[in-house]
Order: structure tokens, then C-alpha cells, then sequence
């Protein structure tokens, strides 16, 4: 950028500050799967609300990319838009691109802030507060920190005592300030701004939405826990919002999208039953033919009142974490406490209801024997979802189970570097042998309902998704 340039540039942001003019924001996010990004969509939408114009650029990263190879998306975006502030979403297995992308930009628009939030940024802020080209690290929800940001920012205000930032102070030294509390109503937030992942909805034919935040059990290998204890007002960290709040959002995208079922993305759907009662006779009253989706853990499934409620209410398909079938293991590694048993329960109960069943399995996890992989498939078999969706255990940083894995030297952090889901390879150190034996435990496990159940319209969907990935080096599922 010449001296001309930047001068006028520097003379825009003077007038934003003095006519208030919209702050503009860049939203950006490095993600390895083709999803609409809820998180992205809701920060969006709150950013709007207090007068912010806002611009989202969603970068597709596959297995073998170069995190220079997107310097000229980026640039021609700030170019197009002239953002004040940057923000990058960030999760464990984009990190390396966050920082390559925050170096390119401080490098050649040096006016322009960067912030980072996102599940990693608040679990581990450590890794990004060493990075000079990135001026803030959010800690928690970031809705008021940004919105405290953005004045700050506008009227020239000091940014050092904000709560949920870490910056740096004068001396070039990090800070970082306790996080905010949490936002108990989440009715008083606004509806997602789908129309920044507006072509991601379009692929899809049901509507993903969140009926609340936060999870109350505390699983070793999940963000849940630290995201939990950030807050001072942690023990409202399980919210929902109003069930009428959530009929209105539904309403509301009918009349744009044409969408064939619903998908609550919650880590726990309808925990609190009462809840679940007002939120089943006002579903049933306004969408009595539109069946959705929900995830439950399993000791809830074992409860025939809440899954009739659910069932009535119109859910055709309840998704289950199992994650492993080695009760011991399961209990003493994931603190995962319900038995096999109970997990048996659940299962007979949603089928019992005229409900789908899909369930998550996991292989590759730190000291798991082949016992222990046995153990899963069998208790896969005895289930009998109607799907399963297996995952390769990543250490996502600064949970429980990636300190266990520190400890006794399991990460291989080249092998970190290159993956970017959750399904194809495990970043642990094991030998051929045993990495072998996990790729074909996972797709032992994912197969079960085409092996047991002939489910033979699954075996397309497979082949496709193979295809994809080994061809075109897209890793989705439509």
C-alpha cells in the first residue's frame, strides 16, 4: 500500500470516529467442512444490531493446503471492503492458518485491528497473544466484548479494562481480563444473520438452529469444561431460550427457505423437561407435519416421559453419544459415567417411540487397545442405530484427555499440522500398524448399519463421500 493510500485510509477512520459512520467488520473463517456456520451467523447478527456493517469470507481448507495459498482472497476482500476490524473464527485445526492470515494482514493493511475468538482463543488464548500481528484475543462469548471493542475503538476509548480481552498493554506485555459473564436470556439476542451463509443454506434441504448454549457433564476430550469455567456466573452455563422465542425464528425462515426438517445442533436438546412440555405443545400447534432432529445423551434417553414428549412433539431422529464401548474405559478416560447398560436402555427407548436412532462412536483414543475397539463395535452391533457417525480422536487443547496425551508423549505435532477433521487419520504417535487398525475400526463402526441392518442405500452415500474426498478434496456430507 503506498503513502497516499494509507493517508486516505487513516482519514476514512478519523471520519467513522467523528461521524459515525458503519463500523465495518470483517468475519473470517478457515473451515475444513461445507456447514452453516451458526456461530459466525449469530456473532453477524448482534454486530448489526448495534449499527456495525458487517462482511463474511468462509476460506475451504483441505488436507495438503498451503496457508499462503489464500493471501489473494483476503486481500481482495479487504481491498473490496475496508474493514476496521478483522475477526477470525478459530478452532483447534485452523491455528496455523489464523496466524498466517493475521502476519499477511497487520503486514499490508497495518491500520486495520485483529481479533480472534472461538473455542481454541478461549481455551488456549496463550497461543495467540504470542502473535504480534494479532491485537486481541476474546475469551468467551464475544456478542458485549465486541460490542465494548467497537465503542472503545470508535471514541479512541482505552481497551485495557475490558472484560473478555487480552491485548497488549504499552509495554508491548500481554494482559489478559477475566471473561464476561454469560448472557443468561438469550432472548434478548437477535435471530441468525443467515444471510451471510446464505449460498451454505441453500445446499442444504432442513434448518440447522440452537435452541440454547452451553452442556452441563464435563467429558475429558470436549471444550465444555474450560469453556464453562471461564465465567463467573458458571452455573447458569446450561441457557435455553424461550420456547415461543424459537417458534418465531422457525416462522420466520419458512418464509425464505424451503427446508424439509428441522436440526437442533445443541449438545443437549431438552434437558430441562419442563421446558420441553411448553416447547412440545406450542412445536406441535405451529409445525404439526415438520419433523426435526435433536442430539440427547444417553442417561435422558433412558426417561420414557421425555422421549414420548419428544416423539409427540415431532422428532424422528435422536443422535447419542457412545463415543466408546469400553464401559472402563469409557468411565476412568472420557468421565463418561453411564454403563453399557444404560446405553442399552436408551437405545430400546427411542426405538420403542417410533424414533431414529444415530449414535457417535470414537476410535484412536490415547491408550485404547484393540480390546477396547472390539468392545465398541460389538456394543455398536447391540445398539442397532440407524446411523453412526465414528470419529479419530484429535486432542483439542488444554481439555483434560490433551494433557493426559501430553503426558505420556501421544501427540505427533508435525502430523497435527496436517489434519484438519476429525475423520480420516489420528495425530497420535502410533505406528502403521495401529493407525492401520484405528482407519479400520472407524469404518468398521460407521458400517454397521449397511452390515447389519442391509441399510444398501447407504453404500452410494459412501462411495460418494470417498469420491469427494480422494478426488475433488471436499470433505462434506450431502
Amino acid at each position: 500500500m503506498n503513502r497516499r493510500e494509507l493517508q486516505k485510509r487513516k482519514e476514512g477512520r478519523r471520519k467513522v470516529n467523528s461521524q459515525k459512520i458503519p463500523f465495518k467488520v470483517l468475519l473470517m473463517m478457515f473451515a475444513p467442512y461445507k456447514t452453516v456456520q451458526m456461530q459466525i451467523a449469530a456473532i453477524s447478527a448482534f454486530l448489526k444490531k448495534i449499527g456495525c456493517e458487517v462482511r463474511y469470507l468462509e476460506i475451504d481448507i483441505y488436507p495438503g493446503d498451503d496457508s499462503n495459498k489464500f493471501n489473494h482472497y483476503i486481500r481482495q476482500e479487504i481491498e473490496a471492503f475496508q474493514p476496521y476490524l478483522v475477526g477470525l473464527s478459530s478452532y483447534d485445526m485452523n491455528y496455523y492458518f489464523n496466524l498466517n492470515a493475521a502476519d499477511f494482514i497487520k503486514k499490508n493493511f497495518p491500520e486495520i485491528k485483529i481479533i480472534v475468538g472461538g473455542h481454541h482463543a478461549s481455551a488456549a488464548p496463550e497461543d495467540y497473544t504470542t502473535c504480534s500481528s494479532i491485537d486481541f484475543v476474546c475469551i468467551g462469548e464475544g456478542e458485549y466484548v465486541l460490542k465494548d471493542l467497537i465503542e472503545a475503538l470508535r471514541e479512541g476509548g482505552d481497551t485495557n479494562l475490558i472484560s473478555g480481552l487480552c491485548l497488549r498493554d504499552e509495554s508491548g506485555r500481554m494482559k489478559r481480563n477475566a471473561a464476561r459473564p454469560l448472557i443468561e436470556n438469550l432472548d434478548e439476542l437477535p435471530f441468525l444473520d443467515r444471510s451471510i451463509v446464505h449460498s451454505r443454506q441453500l445446499e442444504i434441504n432442513y434448518l440447522p438452529i440452537l435452541a440454547g448454549k452451553g452442556c452441563p457433564f464435563q467429558c475429558t476430550y470436549c471444550a465444555n469444561e474450560i469453556m464453562k469455567n471461564l465465567y463467573p456466573n458458571r452455573d447458569h452455563y446450561l441457557r435455553y431460550r424461550s420456547p415461543e422465542r424459537i417458534i418465531q425464528e422457525i416462522n420466520m425462515w419458512k418464509k425464505i427457505y424451503n427446508f424439509q426438517y428441522i436440526y437442533f445442533y445443541d449438545d443437549i436438546f431438552a434437558m430441562d423437561y419442563e421446558w420441553l412440555k411448553e416447547f412440545t405443545e406450542l412445536y406441535v400447534k405451529h409445525f404439526p407435519t415438520l419433523p426435526y432432529y435433536c442430539l440427547l445423551h444417553p442417561s435422558l434417553a433412558t426417561d420414557e416421559k421425555r422421549v414420548v414428549l419428544l416423539s409427540k412433539s415431532g422428532c424422528k431422529n435422536i443422535s447419542m453419544g457412545v463415543e466408546s464401548g469400553s464401559e472402563v474405559y469409557r468411565k476412568k478416560m472420557l468421565r463418561r459415567e453411564m454403563t453399557n447398560k444404560t446405553i442399552l436402555k436408551a437405545a430400546r427407548t427411542i426405538k420403542r417411540n417410533h424414533v431414529n436412532l444415530s449414535i457417535y462412536m470414537m476410535v484412536g483414543l490415547p491408550g485404547e487397545t484393540l480390546l477396547d475397539m472390539l468392545k465398541s463395535l460389538w456394543l455398536n452391533i447391540r445398539i442397532g442405530a440407524n446411523g453412526v457417525q465414528t470419529g479419530i480422536y484429535y486432542p483439542i487443547k488444554n481439555t483434560p484427555l490433551y494433557k493426559y496425551c501430553l503426558e505420556h508423549n501421544f501427540i505427533n505435532e508435525e502430523r497435527k499440522k496436517e489434519i484438519f477433521t476429525y475423520t480420516y487419520n489420528t495425530c497420535l504417535n502410533y505406528g502403521a500398524l495401529k493407525r492401520g487398525l484405528i482407519i479400520l475400526f472407524k469404518w468398521l463402526n460407521s458400517g454397521v448399519p449397511i452390515l447389519c441392518k442391509l441399510q444398501l442405500r447407504l453404500i452410494p452415500q459412501f462411495l460418494r463421500i470417498q469420491y469427494r474426498k480422494v478426488l475433488l478434496r471436499r470433505i462434506d456430507y450431502k
